[in-house]
């Protein structure tokens, strides 16, 4: 579980080592050849402070060649400077929340946005959804007067060409069809190209995740520079180039997912 600011830098990197099949003991020995996640490196440049027994000699390793420079103070809008010392409490929560984690607040806003307040939902509900027949009580958070939602799922339809499924589904004793998406349902296309190991300029994804490449076909980069961003496990971790020259072809152009060897930039 990853909760505290430096047990998440501790989760990320076991989570990464394991993902990418890398051996604690090759990596402390040689940090700088190996892409590590972006709280690593935050936590090593000093973002969450210093230790009073100072840094072990495996920080100037991992930081050889990165971003070493210390995370500067955010400059807080009036508004926002408003919004922490209002007597309201979600309201400084909220604003706390966009301060120090702005990625994660956007990404939850824009769920809330789309999907309203899942936090009604049963935890099960929410990470598995029912089973046709199932059936759920929703108490909506707008009040105490407000009455419960019975909801039911009475039946899922077979994909079409598209993969959209006719779901029928029963809620305070009406019927509520409905078309969804089930992302199960794969379209036939071409395997992902894999990144020749034997090939220097083949940047390679380290394990599976979702990929957003940040270089363009054209720029110059230099070993290490970042190339791309790979998300997974509740974690972001940045992508480098692996030698010095011309990023000459990008695998994909929206973010994607892909396993881990698969090839993401080449670089001339």
């Amino acid at each position: 579980t990853k909760v505290t600011p430096s047990s998440k830098v501790v989760g990320d990197l076991a989570l990464h080592l394991v993902g990418a099949g890398v051996d604690p003991a090759d990596f402390a020995h040689d940090p700088q050849k190996y892409d590590i996640p972006d709280s690593v490196v935050g936590f090593l440049r000093g973002d969450l402070g210093n230790p009073p027994g100072g840094w072990p000699l495996l920080r100037e390793k991992a930081l050889a060649g990165r971003n070493s420079v210390p995370s500067t103070k955010v400059d807080v809008p009036a508004e926002e400077e408003e919004n922490l010392l209002s007597p309201d409490r979600q309201t400084r929560r909220s604003t706390l929340d966009k301060l120090l984690f702005p990625k994660q607040a956007a990404e939850f806003a824009e769920h809330r946005r789309q999907y309203g307040n899942t936090a009604a939902l049963e935890d099960r509900v929410f990470f598995y959804g029912l089973k046709e027949g199932e059936e759920s009580i929703i108490r909506l958070l707008t009040g105490k007067d407000q009455p419960p939602l019975v909801v039911r799922l009475d039946a899922v339809g077979e994909p079409d060409a598209k993969g959209m499924r006719q779901v029928v589904a029963n809620v305070n004793g009406q019927i509520r069809p409905m078309k969804v998406r089930d992302r199960s349902v794969e379209s036939v296309t071409a395997s992902a190209e894999k990144a020749d190991t034997g090939n220097k300029g083949h940047v390679a994804a380290p394990f599976a995740g979702v990929v957003t490449i940040t270089a363009k076909v054209g720029d110059e980069v230099k070993a290490g520079d970042p190339v791309a961003v790979i998300e997974a496990m509740k974690m972001e971790a940045t992508i480098t180039a692996t030698i010095d020259g011309t990023v000459e072809r990008a695998a994909f152009v929206q973010p994607t997912k892909v396993e881990g060897g698969d090839l993401i930039v080449v670089i001339s």
